[in-house]
């Protein structure tokens, strides 16, 4: 073989080089390519949302508790054991499932709820004083009630064992209404000596 033939099969096998190497590029690239279609093909059928968060629209649940970065327990949205159905902010942070324990009459700062006698609006401070109020009545802790019974405005006082006295408008109206009794002041005899 003379240096020419040679020259020319060399550059041909330089050339068959090249295109091998071209080749295995190409297969690389699109097996890359396959394995990402496979797989989002098997990831659309897995998630057909493919990951929009368009899932399930309802969360059930019959306590739902906000924590702080501590863990917490700060607020409460659930449904109690009576039946009602309260949003509660407590008062101090409440740690692991102590909430469990304040969930009915607290200590909360702010609660609304709504129970099978109507909703009810509750503020509460540290000392213990609470504001109770519904569309029927409003209750302070100064033993103070006021309330409508049977479309009759009441006002009431509460003692400290709970006994409530209620006056009526129309019983008021009536005490007004009667003449003041006269004022009888008894009359001093002079003895004479």
């Amino acid at each position: 073989m003379d240096s020419h033939t040679l020259e020319v099969l060399t550059e041909r096998i330089e050339a068959a080089e090249r295109g091998l190497r071209a080749a295995r590029r190409a297969l690389l690239l699109g097996s890359v390519v396959v394995l990402l279609v496979v797989g989002g093909a098997v990831w659309w059928y897995l998630d057909p949302t493919l990951g929009r968060g368009e899932g399930p629209k309802t969360v059930e649940a019959q306590h739902f508790i906000v924590r702080d970065a501590q863990g917490a327990a700060r607020a409460a949205l659930e449904l109690s054991e009576a039946g009602s159905v309260q949003l509660v902010f407590y008062q101090d942070p409440l740690p692991g499932d102590a909430w469990r324990e304040h969930a009915g009459d607290g200590p909360f700062g702010f609660g609304v709820r709504s129970t099978s006698t109507g909703p009810q609006l509750l503020l509460n401070d540290h000392d213990g004083k609470r504001l109770q109020a519904s569309p029927t009545d409003l209750t302070l802790a100064s033993g103070v009630v006021l309330t409508s019974s049977g479309g009759e405005a009441q006002i009431g006082l509460r003692d400290s064992s709970g006994a409530t006295f209620l006056l009526g408008a129309n019983t008021l109206k009536q005490l007004l209404s009667k003449p003041a009794a006269p004022v009888h002041t008894p009359t001093r005899r002079r003895h004479a000596r």
